[in-house]
């Protein structure tokens, strides 16, 4: 990885970690949420006074310039939303009172407290709380971009195990916006996305098909066309990094237990995995390749292309009420081993222009060689 270069995009974020930390400063409200109001299907007048005496008591130290102080208050405000029995009707009435102090916040110059708005809007994980995070997505610093997308994430991980307070069609949009920095944020912001739509993939709530299969689809598409316009004479680390990932998230997808994507959203993923696996062929053709020793990071990336393929293609197989006896193939081995030629006849069998991916899936015949 290009890590000088790496880094140094992440210094900014040094002011998350220390919200992620905390330490407890000295602060002379004590209040809390009661957890028969924060799990309770009913909220009435005395609970919505508890819950705005809360937020008024521990809104205004996230506005310090006491990091100590941001992050205590930003841990007595998400404490409430930390339990396994949040109430959907408590997250909204407690978003109805903390989103106006966030959104005020947002708009600040102070990092810290930028940074704490949108992680308490990622756990608050409401359709007003998403909306401030999409918002994110087009301010001017990369580390709030970054940092937004990641709260995307935080936001599905909610909704994946509590009751969503999130609608399908919040979903679809978020899934929209994350697929636009897949295919032309930065590197880590791209990577960010991968993550961050991996947790829609994983979202296995009743009445979300249309956008996780959305996701599915965007994944494949974006992550694909983003691994197409890489040049393999001088790609940086990071960029097979979010090759990697996308292609780790979408295994996960087809090899879940409970839900998995449709056949166009699994079509996407297969391509995707032909796309990366493409990638390292291309560094093999143009003698970019590294030494065996040195190349951890190309056998990674085709070990995690190969297994996408392999589960893809076994659960596209299902989806057709069809059987995939196709052994995994062993890319990544001949790789690892410094077997190139090996390596390069067997990637040839699935990625030639009248290859297996091409022939068995109608893509276009120039996909992944000659492109």
């Amino acid at each position: 990885m290009n890590r000088p270069r790496f880094c140094a995009t992440l210094r900014p974020l040094a002011g998350a970690a220390v919200l992620g930390l905390g330490c407890l400063s000295a602060h002379a409200q004590t209040s809390t949420i009661d957890t028969s109001i924060v799990s309770s299907d009913s909220i009435g007048s005395r609970e919505l006074d508890t819950i705005a005496a809360h937020v008024r008591d521990w809104a205004p130290g996230l506005s310090s310039d006491d990091m100590g102080r941001i992050a205590t208050s930003r841990q007595r405000l998400s404490r409430p939303l930390s339990g396994s029995s949040v109430a959907v009707t408590f997250r909204e009435a407690y978003s109805d009172a903390l989103v106006p102090e966030l959104t005020t916040l947002l708009a600040s110059e102070n990092i810290g407290s930028r940074l704490a708005a949108l992680r308490l809007a990622g756990e608050l994980a409401t359709e007003k709380s998403a909306a401030l995070i999409i918002d994110a997505f087009d301010d001017s610093d990369e580390a709030v971009r970054y940092f937004a997308i990641g709260r995307m994430e935080a936001a599905f991980a909610q909704a994946a195990s509590h009751p969503p307070s999130l609608s399908p069609e919040t979903c679809s949009d978020m899934v929209r916006r994350l697929g636009e920095r897949v295919g032309s944020g930065s590197a880590l912001e791209a990577d960010a996305a991968v993550r961050a739509l991996g947790g829609t993939l994983r979202l296995d709530q009743s009445g979300f098909n249309a956008p996780r299969n959305e996701a599915a689809v965007t994944l494949g598409s974006n992550a694909g066309a983003r691994a197409r316009k890489m040049d393999s004479a001088a790609l940086d680390e990071s960029e097979l990094i979010v090759a990697l990932n996308a292609c780790t998230a979408g295994r996960s997808a087809v090899t879940a237990t409970g839900w998995k994507p449709n056949a166009a959203g699994t079509r996407e993923l297969i391509g995707l995995g032909g796309d990366v696996l493409a990638i390292v062929f291309e560094r093999f053709v143009n003698d970019d390749l590294p030494d065996a020793a040195d190349r951890a990071i190309d056998v990674q990336t085709v070990r995690a292309a190969e297994n996408l393929i392999h589960f893809a293609r076994r659960h596209d197989a299902s989806l057709q009420g069809a059987s995939d006896a196709r052994s995994p193939t062993r890319l990544g081995d001949l790789l690892e081993s410094g077997d190139d030629r090996g390596f390069q006849n067997q990637a040839l069998v699935l990625l030639a222009r009248d290859g297996d991916l091409v022939r068995s899936y109608s893509f276009e015949p120039q996909r992944f060689i000659e492109r």
